[in-house]
């Protein structure tokens, strides 16, 4: 009698160890082959290779096979599927892989939520994290006589807030759409409103040249800033005004301050370079001041401030010197 012909063996899959050969069973086994496994063309095509799943034989169980052909129901479904990230964002929305920067953060879901697959974005409700909120009006009168409304946000909480679109109401009354940046726990963050109509803010300088010394050999630029604030709101405000002083790196050029303002995060002025580069790491330009007054409903306030510049006569230039 003739025995019947063995059957072809299936691939044993990318990642299987290799099957002997069919009619091979009498024969000793050949030792491995040398150097690194050699997957075949079919099983480089990484996007054609299907992992098997836990009803498959046992020798096929989670390894990676070539995929037999997708019915185009199938490949409809996930042609559509794909396409979701082809999308145009929302206004103001960021990835969360390039918001979120070099930190993972999980967010627990409150309830399960069903997404109508219609091919445009939906807004699901994930957590709610309570921040804290307060407005504060800010200007720079030496660039523009306007004073903004921002919205400081406090997360006192432990989990992150990712850079996306934010809804600003007041009053239950909309205001804005404005973008929020990534905000990590612990942190805090300003997000602009807007010129504030009710708010308004006047700026005057002088500049007065006198020479001192016992020889007249230093060249004194006296700096005065004089700015004025007007609250026209129901309510008491608190402004924050920016000024600028100039720095200088050289030992025999002397700046002395005449003010009460403050440099930011509560570093006293002029006591050295220090200050300076702090102020500079937290978003500050360099010479950066702050006067920071409470006005009460429909009140007013005066600001008068300065700086002298003493140049020593050799380093001073004839007609050059600069006036605001």
């Amino acid at each position: 009698a003739q025995a019947a012909p063995a059957a072809p063996a299936a691939p044993a899959g990318y990642g299987a160890p290799p099957s002997p050969p069919a009619g091979s069973a009498a024969l000793p086994s050949a030792p491995p082959p040398l150097g690194p496994p050699r997957p075949s063309g079919e099983e480089l095509d990484y996007s054609a290779l299907v992992l098997s799943g836990p009803e498959e034989p046992e020798g096929r169980r989670g390894l990676l096979f070539p995929g037999a052909a997708v019915d185009p129901v199938t490949a409809e479904h996930r042609r559509r599927a794909e396409g979701v990230a082809a999308l145009p964002l929302p206004g103001h929305a960021v990835l969360p892989r390039e918001s979120a920067g070099s930190f993972d953060h999980r967010y627990d879901a409150a309830a399960r939520a069903d997404i109508p697959s219609d091919g445009t974005w939906h807004t699901v409700t994930v957590a709610e994290i309570p921040v804290g909120l307060r407005t504060e009006y800010v200007c720079v009168p030496s660039v523009e006589e306007a004073v903004y409304a921002t919205l400081v946000l406090d997360n006192a909480t432990d989990q992150a807030l990712l850079a996306g679109p934010v809804e600003v109401t007041a009053d239950g009354e909309f205001l804005a759409t404005t973008s929020l940046p990534v905000l990590a726990p612990g942190g805090v963050c300003r997000v602009g409103l807007g010129p504030a109509e009710a708010l308004a803010v006047t700026r005057r300088t002088s500049l007065r040249e006198s020479t001192a010394g016992l020889r007249n050999n230093v060249t004194v630029l006296e700096h005065r800033v004089h700015v004025e604030l007007a609250n026209r709101l129901a309510q008491p405000v608190t402004v924050e005004v920016r000024e600028r002083v100039p720095v200088t790196s050289e030992a025999d050029i002397r700046i002395e301050e005449r003010a009460d303002w403050t440099a930011p995060e509560e570093v006293t002025a002029g006591a050295g370079p220090e200050p300076e580069r702090h102020a500079e790491a937290e978003g500050h330009a360099p010479g950066t001041r702050l006067w920071r007054v409470t006005l009460p409903a429909g009140g007013t306030a005066a600001l008068d401030g300065g700086y002298d510049i003493r140049i020593p006569a050799g380093k001073a230039l004839a007609g050059g010197n600069r006036r605001s």
